[in-house]
C-alpha cells in the first residue's frame, strides 16, 4: 500500500504520480506554500514528503525543498526515487529492530539495492526494461534482500532458479533467511518418521519466525519458554526469576509476543504459520483431518518444541496455524486425553508376546554398537539405585509417567523419544533391570562447570551395564551433547560398563560410520576457515548446490570436531587443544558403597584423608566446604549424601 504522510491535511495516501508532480513542482521553483496549495496538502505534509529524498547520511536539512532543487539543478539524474524507497526503508526497519541498516548510509542502501538486482537478472538470465527497474527496486521485499548476507543471497538464488526456474522475490528473501523452507514439504509421514531433514528445517523456522518479532523482550520471553539457544525450556516460575517479574507479568509477556508472532508479516513467520496449517490439517474435516488436528499437533509439538510440555506447545503450535485463542485451548486438552490414550494403549499391548519379540530383536540391534572401552563389570545392586535428579523434574514440572511391567513402578521421562528407550528396556529380554538418571556426572563447558545426568543405567542378563543417553541422531554432534558423550566415556571407562547414544532405533555409530560427499566436507572446512562462525544460512550458502542431509552434516560434526550449536544454528571450528567440555570431573553414583569409596579410588592423584578434627577445621565461615577442599579429599562435586561419615568410617578404620 502507498506511505501515509505525517501531517497530511486530507488523510489520502501518496502515489507515484503525485510523486512525479511535486519533484515537477520543485524543479520548476515554487516554494513550500505554492507547493502546498497545489496538491491540497499542508506545509508539514509537502516538506516531510520531500525529505525522504534527502539521503539520511547528509545531515540534517532546513529546507528539504530547497536542497532537492539545488540537486536536482546540479545533478538531473539525481536518483530521487530510488533515495526515497531507502528512506522508507529504513524507517520501517528501525521500526521492527531486526537489523542495522538503519545505519549503512542511504546511497550505500541504495546501491546495495541495485545488486539484488543484478543478482536477479544474473540467476535468471533476464534484464528489465528501464521502467520495469524502477518498479523493482520500489518493492519492500528487494531492501530487504539487500541487507542480507551477499553471498548466500546469491546461492539461494542459484538453488532456487535451479530447482523450480523460477526466481519470486517473496521465496528468495525466505531461502535467505532459512534454507530449505521455500520447498519444506508438508507431507505428514515425514513427520510421522521423525525425518531429519524435516525436522532440522521445522526446527531453524520456529527459530527464525521468533527472532524476527521486533521487540528484544518478547524473543527473551519466547526463547526461555520454548528453549531456544540451547537453553532447556524454562516454567513460568523459572523464567519470572531470571528476568526479575512476577509469574502472572511473564505470562503477560508470552501472550503478547504469541499474539505478535501470529500477526507477523516477515517470511519465516508466514511460511511457519502456513507449513504449520498444512501439517495440522486445521481447517480440514471429514477424511481428510485423519489423524485428526489435534494428534497432528501433539506429534508436532514433539518434533519442533520436544523439551516443552504438550500443555504449552500445543496451544502455541494451534495458534501458529491459524486457530483463535478459544480452539487452541480446546485443541490442548484434546491432545493431553489423546497422550493418555496413547499411553493406555501402549501398557494394553505391552501383555502381548509380540512387544516382547520386536523390543527383544531391537535391543540386539543396538547392544551390537555399544562401545565398550575395557574389561566388562556388572551394575549396581538395583537396590542401591535411585532417581537423582527427580526433585529437579519436580521442580521444573515433570514430563510424563508410565507404569514399567518389569520394575512394577512408574518410570519418569522428559520427551517421548526417552519413553520409546524406556520401553525398549521394559520389554526387551535382555534387560534385567534398568534406572532412569541414576548417576551425576560432572563436567566442563564453555569455561564452566556443570552437572550432567545421564538418562538411563540398563543392567543385562550377561551380567553387564550399560549407560545408555538418549538423544534424536542429529542432536548428538552438538556441541554440549558431545561434551557430555566424552564425559561419559571416560565415567565408564574406570567402571568397565558400555556407553550408547541412541533415540531407540539408531545409535551414535550411524554418525560415525556416515559417508560423506568430500567435495561438501571441502566447502564447509573453507568456509569455517573463513569465518569464526558460520550461521545456517551461511552453511547452506557454503554447501551451494551441493547436497547435504541433517546427518551428512552432523557425520562431519563428529569426524572434524568442529562446535554445533542449534536453534538459531551456529558452527565454529574448535582447536584439539580446546575442546569444548571434554574434560570429566569426578562422578556420583546413587548406591552408598560406589560414591564413597569409588570417588576416592579412582582419582589420578595420591588422596589423604582427613581426620574428623581436620574436616571440622576445615569448615568454612559459611559452614561448608569448598569445591577444591572436597576435590583434595577425592570427594566429587557435587558432594553426594554422607560423604562425611564415610570419611570418618574410613579413618577409623584405618
Amino acid at each position: 500500500m502507498p506511505d501515509e504522510v505525517p501531517g497530511s491535511r486530507r488523510g489520502h495516501a501518496w502515489n507515484e504520480a503525485e510523486d512525479e508532480r511535486l519533484v515537477a513542482g520543485v524543479v520548476e521553483g515554487l516554494d513550500l506554500a505554492q507547493l502546498a496549495e497545489r496538491h491540497g496538502r499542508t506545509p508539514a505534509a509537502i516538506s516531510a514528503r520531500v525529505d525522504l529524498s534527502v539521503p539520511q547520511d547528509g545531515g540534517l536539512v532546513d529546507d528539504p525543498v530547497e536542497w532537492l532543487r539545488t540537486r536536482l539543478d546540479r545533478e538531473p539524474s539525481y536518483p530521487w526515487r530510488s533515495v526515497a524507497v531507502a528512506r522508507r526503508h529504513q524507517d520501517r526497519r528501525a521500526l521492527r529492530s531486526t537489523s542495522d541498516s538503519r545505519d549503512v548510509p542511504t546511497e550505500d542502501l541504495a546501491s546495495r539495492a541495485t545488486g539484488v538486482l543484478a543478482d536477479w537478472e544474473g540467476a535468471t538470465g533476464h534484464v528489465l526494461r528501464p521502467e520495469r527497474r524502477e518498479a523493482f527496486l520500489g518493492r519492500q521485499v528487494v531492501w530487504d534482500l539487500a541487507a542480507a548476507d551477499e553471498t548466500a543471497r546469491r546461492t539461494a538464488a542459484r538453488r532456487l532458479w535451479g530447482q523450480a526456474g523460477t526466481l519470486l522475490l517473496d521465496d528468495w528473501l525466505l531461502e535467505c533467511v532459512c534454507p530449505g523452507a521455500v520447498y519444506l514439504t508438508s507431507d505428514w509421514p515425514l513427520i510421522e518418521a521423525r525425518d531429519p531433514d524435516t525436522v532440522l528445517v521445522l526446527q531453524e523456522l520456529v527459530a527464525a519466525a521468533v527472532d524476527e518479532l521486533a521487540e528484544p523482550r518478547d524473543r527473551d520471553v519466547l526463547g526461555r519458554r520454548l528453549g531456544l539457544h540451547d537453553q532447556p525450556a524454562q516454567t513460568l516460575e523459572t523464567a519470572a526469576e531470571s528476568l526479575g517479574v512476577s509469574r502472572e507479568r511473564v505470562r503477560q509477556l508470552q501472550t503478547r509476543a504469541i499474539r505478535r508472532l501470529v500477526r507477523n508479516t516477515a517470511p519465516a513467520s508466514r511460511r511457519l504459520r502456513q507449513v504449520l496449517g498444512e501439517l495440522s490439517c486445521m481447517g480440514r474435516e471429514g477424511p481428510g483431518a485423519q489423524p485428526p488436528a489435534a494428534e497432528r499437533l501433539l506429534d508436532l509439538a514433539d518434533v519442533l518444541l520436544p523439551s516443552v510440555t504438550p500443555r504449552q506447545a500445543v496451544p502455541l503450535l494451534a495458534r501458529l496455524a491459524g486457530t483463535d485463542k478459544v480452539r487452541a485451548e480446546n485443541l490442548a486438552a484434546e491432545a493431553s486425553t489423546i497422550r493418555t490414550l496413547r499411553h493406555d494403549e501402549a501398557r494394553r499391548e505391552a501383555v502381548r508376546e509380540g512387544r516382547i519379540d520386536r523390543s527383544t530383536r531391537r535391543w540386539a540391534a543396538v547392544a551390537a554398537e555399544v562401545d565398550w572401552f575395557s574389561d566388562r563389570r556388572p551394575a549396581p545392586p538395583r537396590a542401591e539405585l535411585e532417581t537423582l535428579r527427580e526433585e529437579e523434574i519436580l521442580t521444573r514440572g515433570r514430563f510424563g509417567a508410565w507404569h514399567c511391567p518389569k520394575l512394577d513402578r512408574a518410570v519418569s521421562y522428559e520427551s517421548e523419544t526417552e519413553l520409546r528407550v524406556i520401553q525398549l528396556l521394559s520389554f526387551a529380554s535382555q534387560i534385567t533391570y534398568y534406572q532412569e538418571q541414576p548417576l551425576a556426572i560432572s563436567y566442563e563447558y564453555e569455561g564452566r562447570q556443570r552437572t550432567y545426568y545421564p538418562d538411563l543405567l540398563a543392567a543385562t542378563a550377561d551380567g553387564s551395564c550399560v549407560l545408555i543417553e538418549v538423544k534424536p541422531v542429529y542432536e548428538m554432534a552438538m556441541a554440549i551433547n558431545v561434551a557430555k558423550y566424552r564425559a561419559a566415556a571416560d565415567f565408564c571407562r574406570v567402571r568397565g560398563w558400555g556407553l550408547v547414544a541412541t533415540d531407540g532405533y539408531r545409535t551414535r555409530r550411524l554418525l560415525e560410520h556416515q559417508a560423506v560427499d568430500p567435495g561438501l566436507e571441502d566447502a564447509l572446512a573453507l568456509a569455517l576457515a573463513a569465518g569464526h562462525e558460520l550461521s545456517w544460512p551461511q552453511i547452506r550458502a557454503a554447501a551451494g548446490v551441493l547436497p547435504m542431509g541433517s546427518l551428512d552434516l552432523a557425520a562431519l560434526i563428529l569426524s572434524r570436531e568442529w562446535q554445533w550449536r542449534t536453534s538459531p544454528f551456529r558452527l565454529r571450528a574448535s582447536p584439539a587443544a580446546d575442546r569444548a567440555g571434554v574434560r570429566p570431573a569426578a562422578a556420583t553414583e546413587t548406591s552408598e558403597g560406589p560414591r564413597g569409596d569409588r570417588s576416592v579410588e579412582g582419582r589420578a592423584r595420591p588422596v589423604v584423608l582427613p581426620s574428623p578434627e581436620d574436616i571440622e577445621a576445615s569448615r568454612s565461615p559459611a559452614g561448608g566446604w569448598s569445591r577444591k577442599q572436597l576435590a583434595d579429599w577425592g570427594v566429587p562435586w557435587p558432594p553426594p549424601k554422607g560423604w562425611k561419615e564415610q570419611l570418618i568410617a574410613r579413618w577409623n578404620a584405618e
